[in-house]
């Protein structure tokens, strides 16, 4: 007994000394992310007046430094490409947890997929994995059922395969400016755009309930900090949802603003000012935030 004993006293103490080996792969990990603002967020390095919060079209579509320069508040965009509603709520908690409040969230919606399941945007679950040196994201991948409680003593349980991967992986949409956003400045060669004028119907039986609380849970944390939320609605290559649009007001709370593209204005019938059919390149960027400017001007005259 005592020999059997001896061997899983050594066994262990071995795998415990190899294990924490492992720990260099989880501190290093960071370091090689082109995408940082989660770290900042997690650092208490982001604190603006205006915060621009969603997905790509967020990310892509609204460039927050020309906010700053046109409205005269600091700004920055922590929209992330492929992320759903309930991300946006773990960003949104994150920096409210670690960063003083902003005045004002601009939330930029998806339309028509804010609420209804997809598979082109998600929980971004591969934004979190190289940061699981925090114990705050490692906590959120327990919570996602992507972790389970041996990875707060064993770090083989914090890993993933990004964690291993020590180099700096770039693509052409990584055009992350200092104010966190990601304007689109060439083109798509594999495009061929037709604008659709037929306006399409939202259909809400679709909807995830999931996605619903959490898009009211976002509208409920800043209703408790007090702060100002913008629906940002910005233009596909096709006429704007009425119905999505009115779906979204539905469901807000009493205090909200919206803001909606100038459906007036033709260049956003106009492929050039398009990266795809969701989607701005930067010079509909410039225009469609100068825009939103224009709004939040508006707003704090009032």
């Amino acid at each position: 007994m005592k020999f059997f004993l001896r061997k899983l006293f050594l066994f262990a103490t071995v795998f415990f000394i190899i294990d924490k080996l492992f720990y260099v792969f989880i501190h290093l990990s960071p370091n090689y992310q082109v995408d940082k603002r989660i770290e900042l967020l997690l650092q208490g390095k982001i604190n603006k007046d205006v915060i621009v919060l969603g997905s790509s079209r967020g990310a892509m579509n609204i460039i927050a430094s020309q906010i700053e320069q046109e409205t005269g508040q600091s700004a920055y965009n922590i929209a992330f490409p492929g992320s759903d509603v309930e991300f946006h709520k773990f960003i949104l908690q994150t920096l409210l947890k670690y960063n003083k409040k902003p005045k004002t969230v601009i939330f930029s919606v998806d339309e028509p997929f804010e609420l209804i399941p997809t598979t082109s945007i998600t929980y971004r679950l591969d934004r979190l994995h190289p940061l699981v040196k925090y114990n705050y994201i490692n906590q959120e991948l327990i919570n996602r059922g992507d972790r389970n409680f041996t990875s707060w003593f064993m770090c083989l349980s914090r890993l993933n395969k990004t964690n291993f991967i020590l180099e700096r992986k770039t693509t052409k949409f990584d055009s992350i400016l200092p104010c966190g956003s990601m304007p689109i400045n060439f083109e798509n060669p594999r495009v061929n755009m037709k604008y659709k004028y037929e306006i399409p119907t939202y259909l809400k039986a679709r909807e995830s309930s999931v996605k619903r609380r959490a898009y009211q849970s976002i509208l409920k944390e800043c209703e408790t900090n007090n702060i100002q939320v913008v629906f940002a609605f910005s233009p596909n290559f096709a006429a704007h949802s009425s119905t999505f649009e009115n779906r979204i007001r539905d469901l807000a709370l009493h205090n909200s603003k919206f803001f909606v593209y100038d459906r007036t204005n033709s260049v956003y019938q106009n492929k050039l000012y398009f990266y795809d059919e969701s989607h701005l390149n930067k010079m509909g960027a410039t225009i469609f935030t100068s825009e939103l400017s224009g709004f939040l001007n508006q707003m704090s005259k009032k």
